[in-house]
């Protein structure tokens, strides 16, 4: 699997392209085309939600707009692909806070907080701006410092790679013989995640999800695949779980009591 894979070109003809919207959400679908073609047109007050009947099927739209909806979204769609699937440069912020208003029916003084953490979460560019602004070599690189991490799940596996991108010696304490945590243990029928993938993943490590909320077989494979791709496995001690954890104020450390297999 690789990790944020690149999108590849439109080549299905217009009839295609119409099946394919006659199941779509039209108001991310039209800010997802805004984004990709850079046309902010497509985001049209008469097809904006109301805040009110966001919950509701279709956001409360009524069957006029949704029609209208699709219909504007396939005839961008169709000059995307006839144009060679040119990606439209990142928005700025205002492109993007008028995109996030018009999906959610929100208005420019809601939006305005959020914009930080949608810049992070979205990753436009492909940038990582959650990644550390300083690294130990320029702090004090002399300093003998390991940081132990407990688990090698979803969360394990984050604070390892921002340790290994800040230059800090880490290890990893796994119990089980594999990374991926609950994903590893849990394998009942049905077993799933209950958010969107694109919100329960890595912002720097995005993938073609193949469901909205993906079973756990495929989560597992997205985990195995951070932690190669992502060179964490070398610092992973399988088979070693954490008994106790106890601080030690005069030396300043953790003394942790391990027990392997």
């Amino acid at each position: 699997m690789t990790l944020s894979p690149s999108i590849e070109p439109i080549t299905e003809d217009d009839e295609t392209l119409a099946g394919v919207l006659e199941h779509a959400s039209i108001s991310p679908l039209l800010a997802a085309l805004a984004q990709v073609t850079g046309d902010l047109g497509l985001l049209r007050d008469d097809l904006r939600p109301d805040p009110a009947t966001l919950r509701m099927p279709e956001a409360g739209l009524t069957p006029a707009q949704e029609d209208a909806g699709r219909a504007l979204a396939r005839e961008a769609l169709g000059r995307f692909r006839d144009g060679g699937c040119t990606l439209a440069p990142p928005p700025d912020s205002d492109q993007l806070r008028r995109m996030m208003e018009f999906a959610v029916g929100s208005d420019a003084a809601a939006m305005d907080e959020y914009l930080p953490l949608l810049r992070e979460e979205l990753a436009l560019a492909g940038e990582d701006l959650r990644a550390p602004d300083w690294h130990k070599s320029s702090v004090d690189p002399a300093r003998p410092f390991l940081v132990a991490v407990i688990g090698a799940g979803m969360s394990g596996l984050l604070c390892a790679h921002r340790l290994q991108q800040a230059g800090i010696d880490y290890v990893v304490c796994e119990k089980n013989a594999d990374v991926g945590g609950t994903w590893l243990e849990n394998t009942y029928p049905g077993c799933r995640v209950d958010v969107s993938n694109e919100l329960y993943s890595y912002s720097f490590a995005r993938r073609e999800w193949p469901q909205h909320f993906s079973t756990q077989p495929v989560l597992l494979d997205y985990f195995r695949a951070c932690a190669d791709e992502l060179g964490l496995r070398p610092h992973i001690r399988f088979g070693t779980e954490v008994r106790s954890a106890r601080f030690d104020g005069e030396r300043s450390v953790w003394d942790l009591r391990l027990a392997t297999p």
